[in-house]
């Protein structure tokens, strides 16, 4: 990455801005895995000019910052933005500064109730055991008000199964679940009643890079070459099945290493 270029490209945005996203580039460029493997190796190949293109849309909606907290980049064979549930509430306060949220996941045991009259949300959430190690999400809500009006929006089990599943952040999934379906009932929320005011989140949210003009591929092969344990194509398989644009010849090569492996030990 030419980051000096990219601080040229990206002159006319606030300087403190700029800095925050090109340390944030250098951390995904640096970072190891617990086995010391660099884990975004394709930072290497993206471009001063792509990246800040990626920049400068995520800047269309004032206020919003591509700064690797709550907006960050992933990768799935393309560069893709995505944004988390405060990034969401940050719009809607950026264009309606009075707006309250109230933002929850219900988990096994809890007591929720809520009714709407003549415009007004009212509801109950009686926390059974939140202290409790590992409660099971039974959903969440959202609850917005401000001078557009109030409103609530819910999901259920059915709900987060069916939108996970669909994802192409599996990892984040993975890791942070209790924060993904947060982001998943407000994207819902701003989605049927700020639908003008979120279009340009909802568009990069759902979007890829098309990156494909450089060789973004990961050189796995050579990794799965030298891979010298059925343990260590465990955590190659890991690492890399949701990077790899050809996960058809990934899991081939990936397969016949395998056999390889398990024909030296019998």
């Amino acid at each position: 990455m030419e980051y000096t270029n990219l601080s040229k490209i990206l002159d006319h945005y606030e300087p403190v801005r700029v800095k925050e996203y090109i340390a944030y580039l250098k951390r995904l460029e640096t970072e190891k895995d617990k086995s010391g493997k660099l884990k975004n190796g394709w930072v290497k190949y993206f471009t001063a000019e792509q990246a800040a293109g990626i920049f400068s849309k995520v800047a269309l909606d004032p206020g919003l910052w591509l700064d690797g907290e709550d907006i960050t980049l992933q990768f799935k064979g393309k560069v893709m933005v995505s944004y988390n549930y405060q990034a969401y509430k940050n719009k809607l306060l950026s264009v309606y500064p009075e707006t309250l949220f109230d933002l929850q996941n219900v988990y096994e045991g809890d007591v929720f109730r809520f009714a709407k009259k003549d415009g007004k949300v009212t509801y109950d959430h009686k926390l059974t055991d939140p202290f409790k190690v590992n409660r099971k999400v039974l959903g969440a809500y959202c609850i917005i008000k401000n001078k557009r009006g109030e409103f609530i929006e819910t999901i259920n089990q059915d709900d987060i199964a069916k939108m996970r599943a669909v994802a192409k952040t599996q990892r984040i999934w993975e890791a942070w679940f209790t924060e993904m379906v947060l982001k998943s009932v407000i994207k819902r929320a701003c989605k049927r009643h700020f639908k003008d005011v979120v279009t340009n989140i909802e568009t990069l949210d759902n979007e890829n890079y098309d990156l494909e003009e450089v060789n973004m591929d990961f050189d796995v092969k050579g990794l799965i070459e030298e891979a010298a344990t059925l343990e260590e194509l465990t955590a190659i398989y890991n690492d890399y099945i949701f990077d790899v644009k050809d996960e058809a010849v990934f899991l081939e090569i990936l397969g016949k290493r395998k056999e390889e492996l398990k024909a030296t030990t019998e």
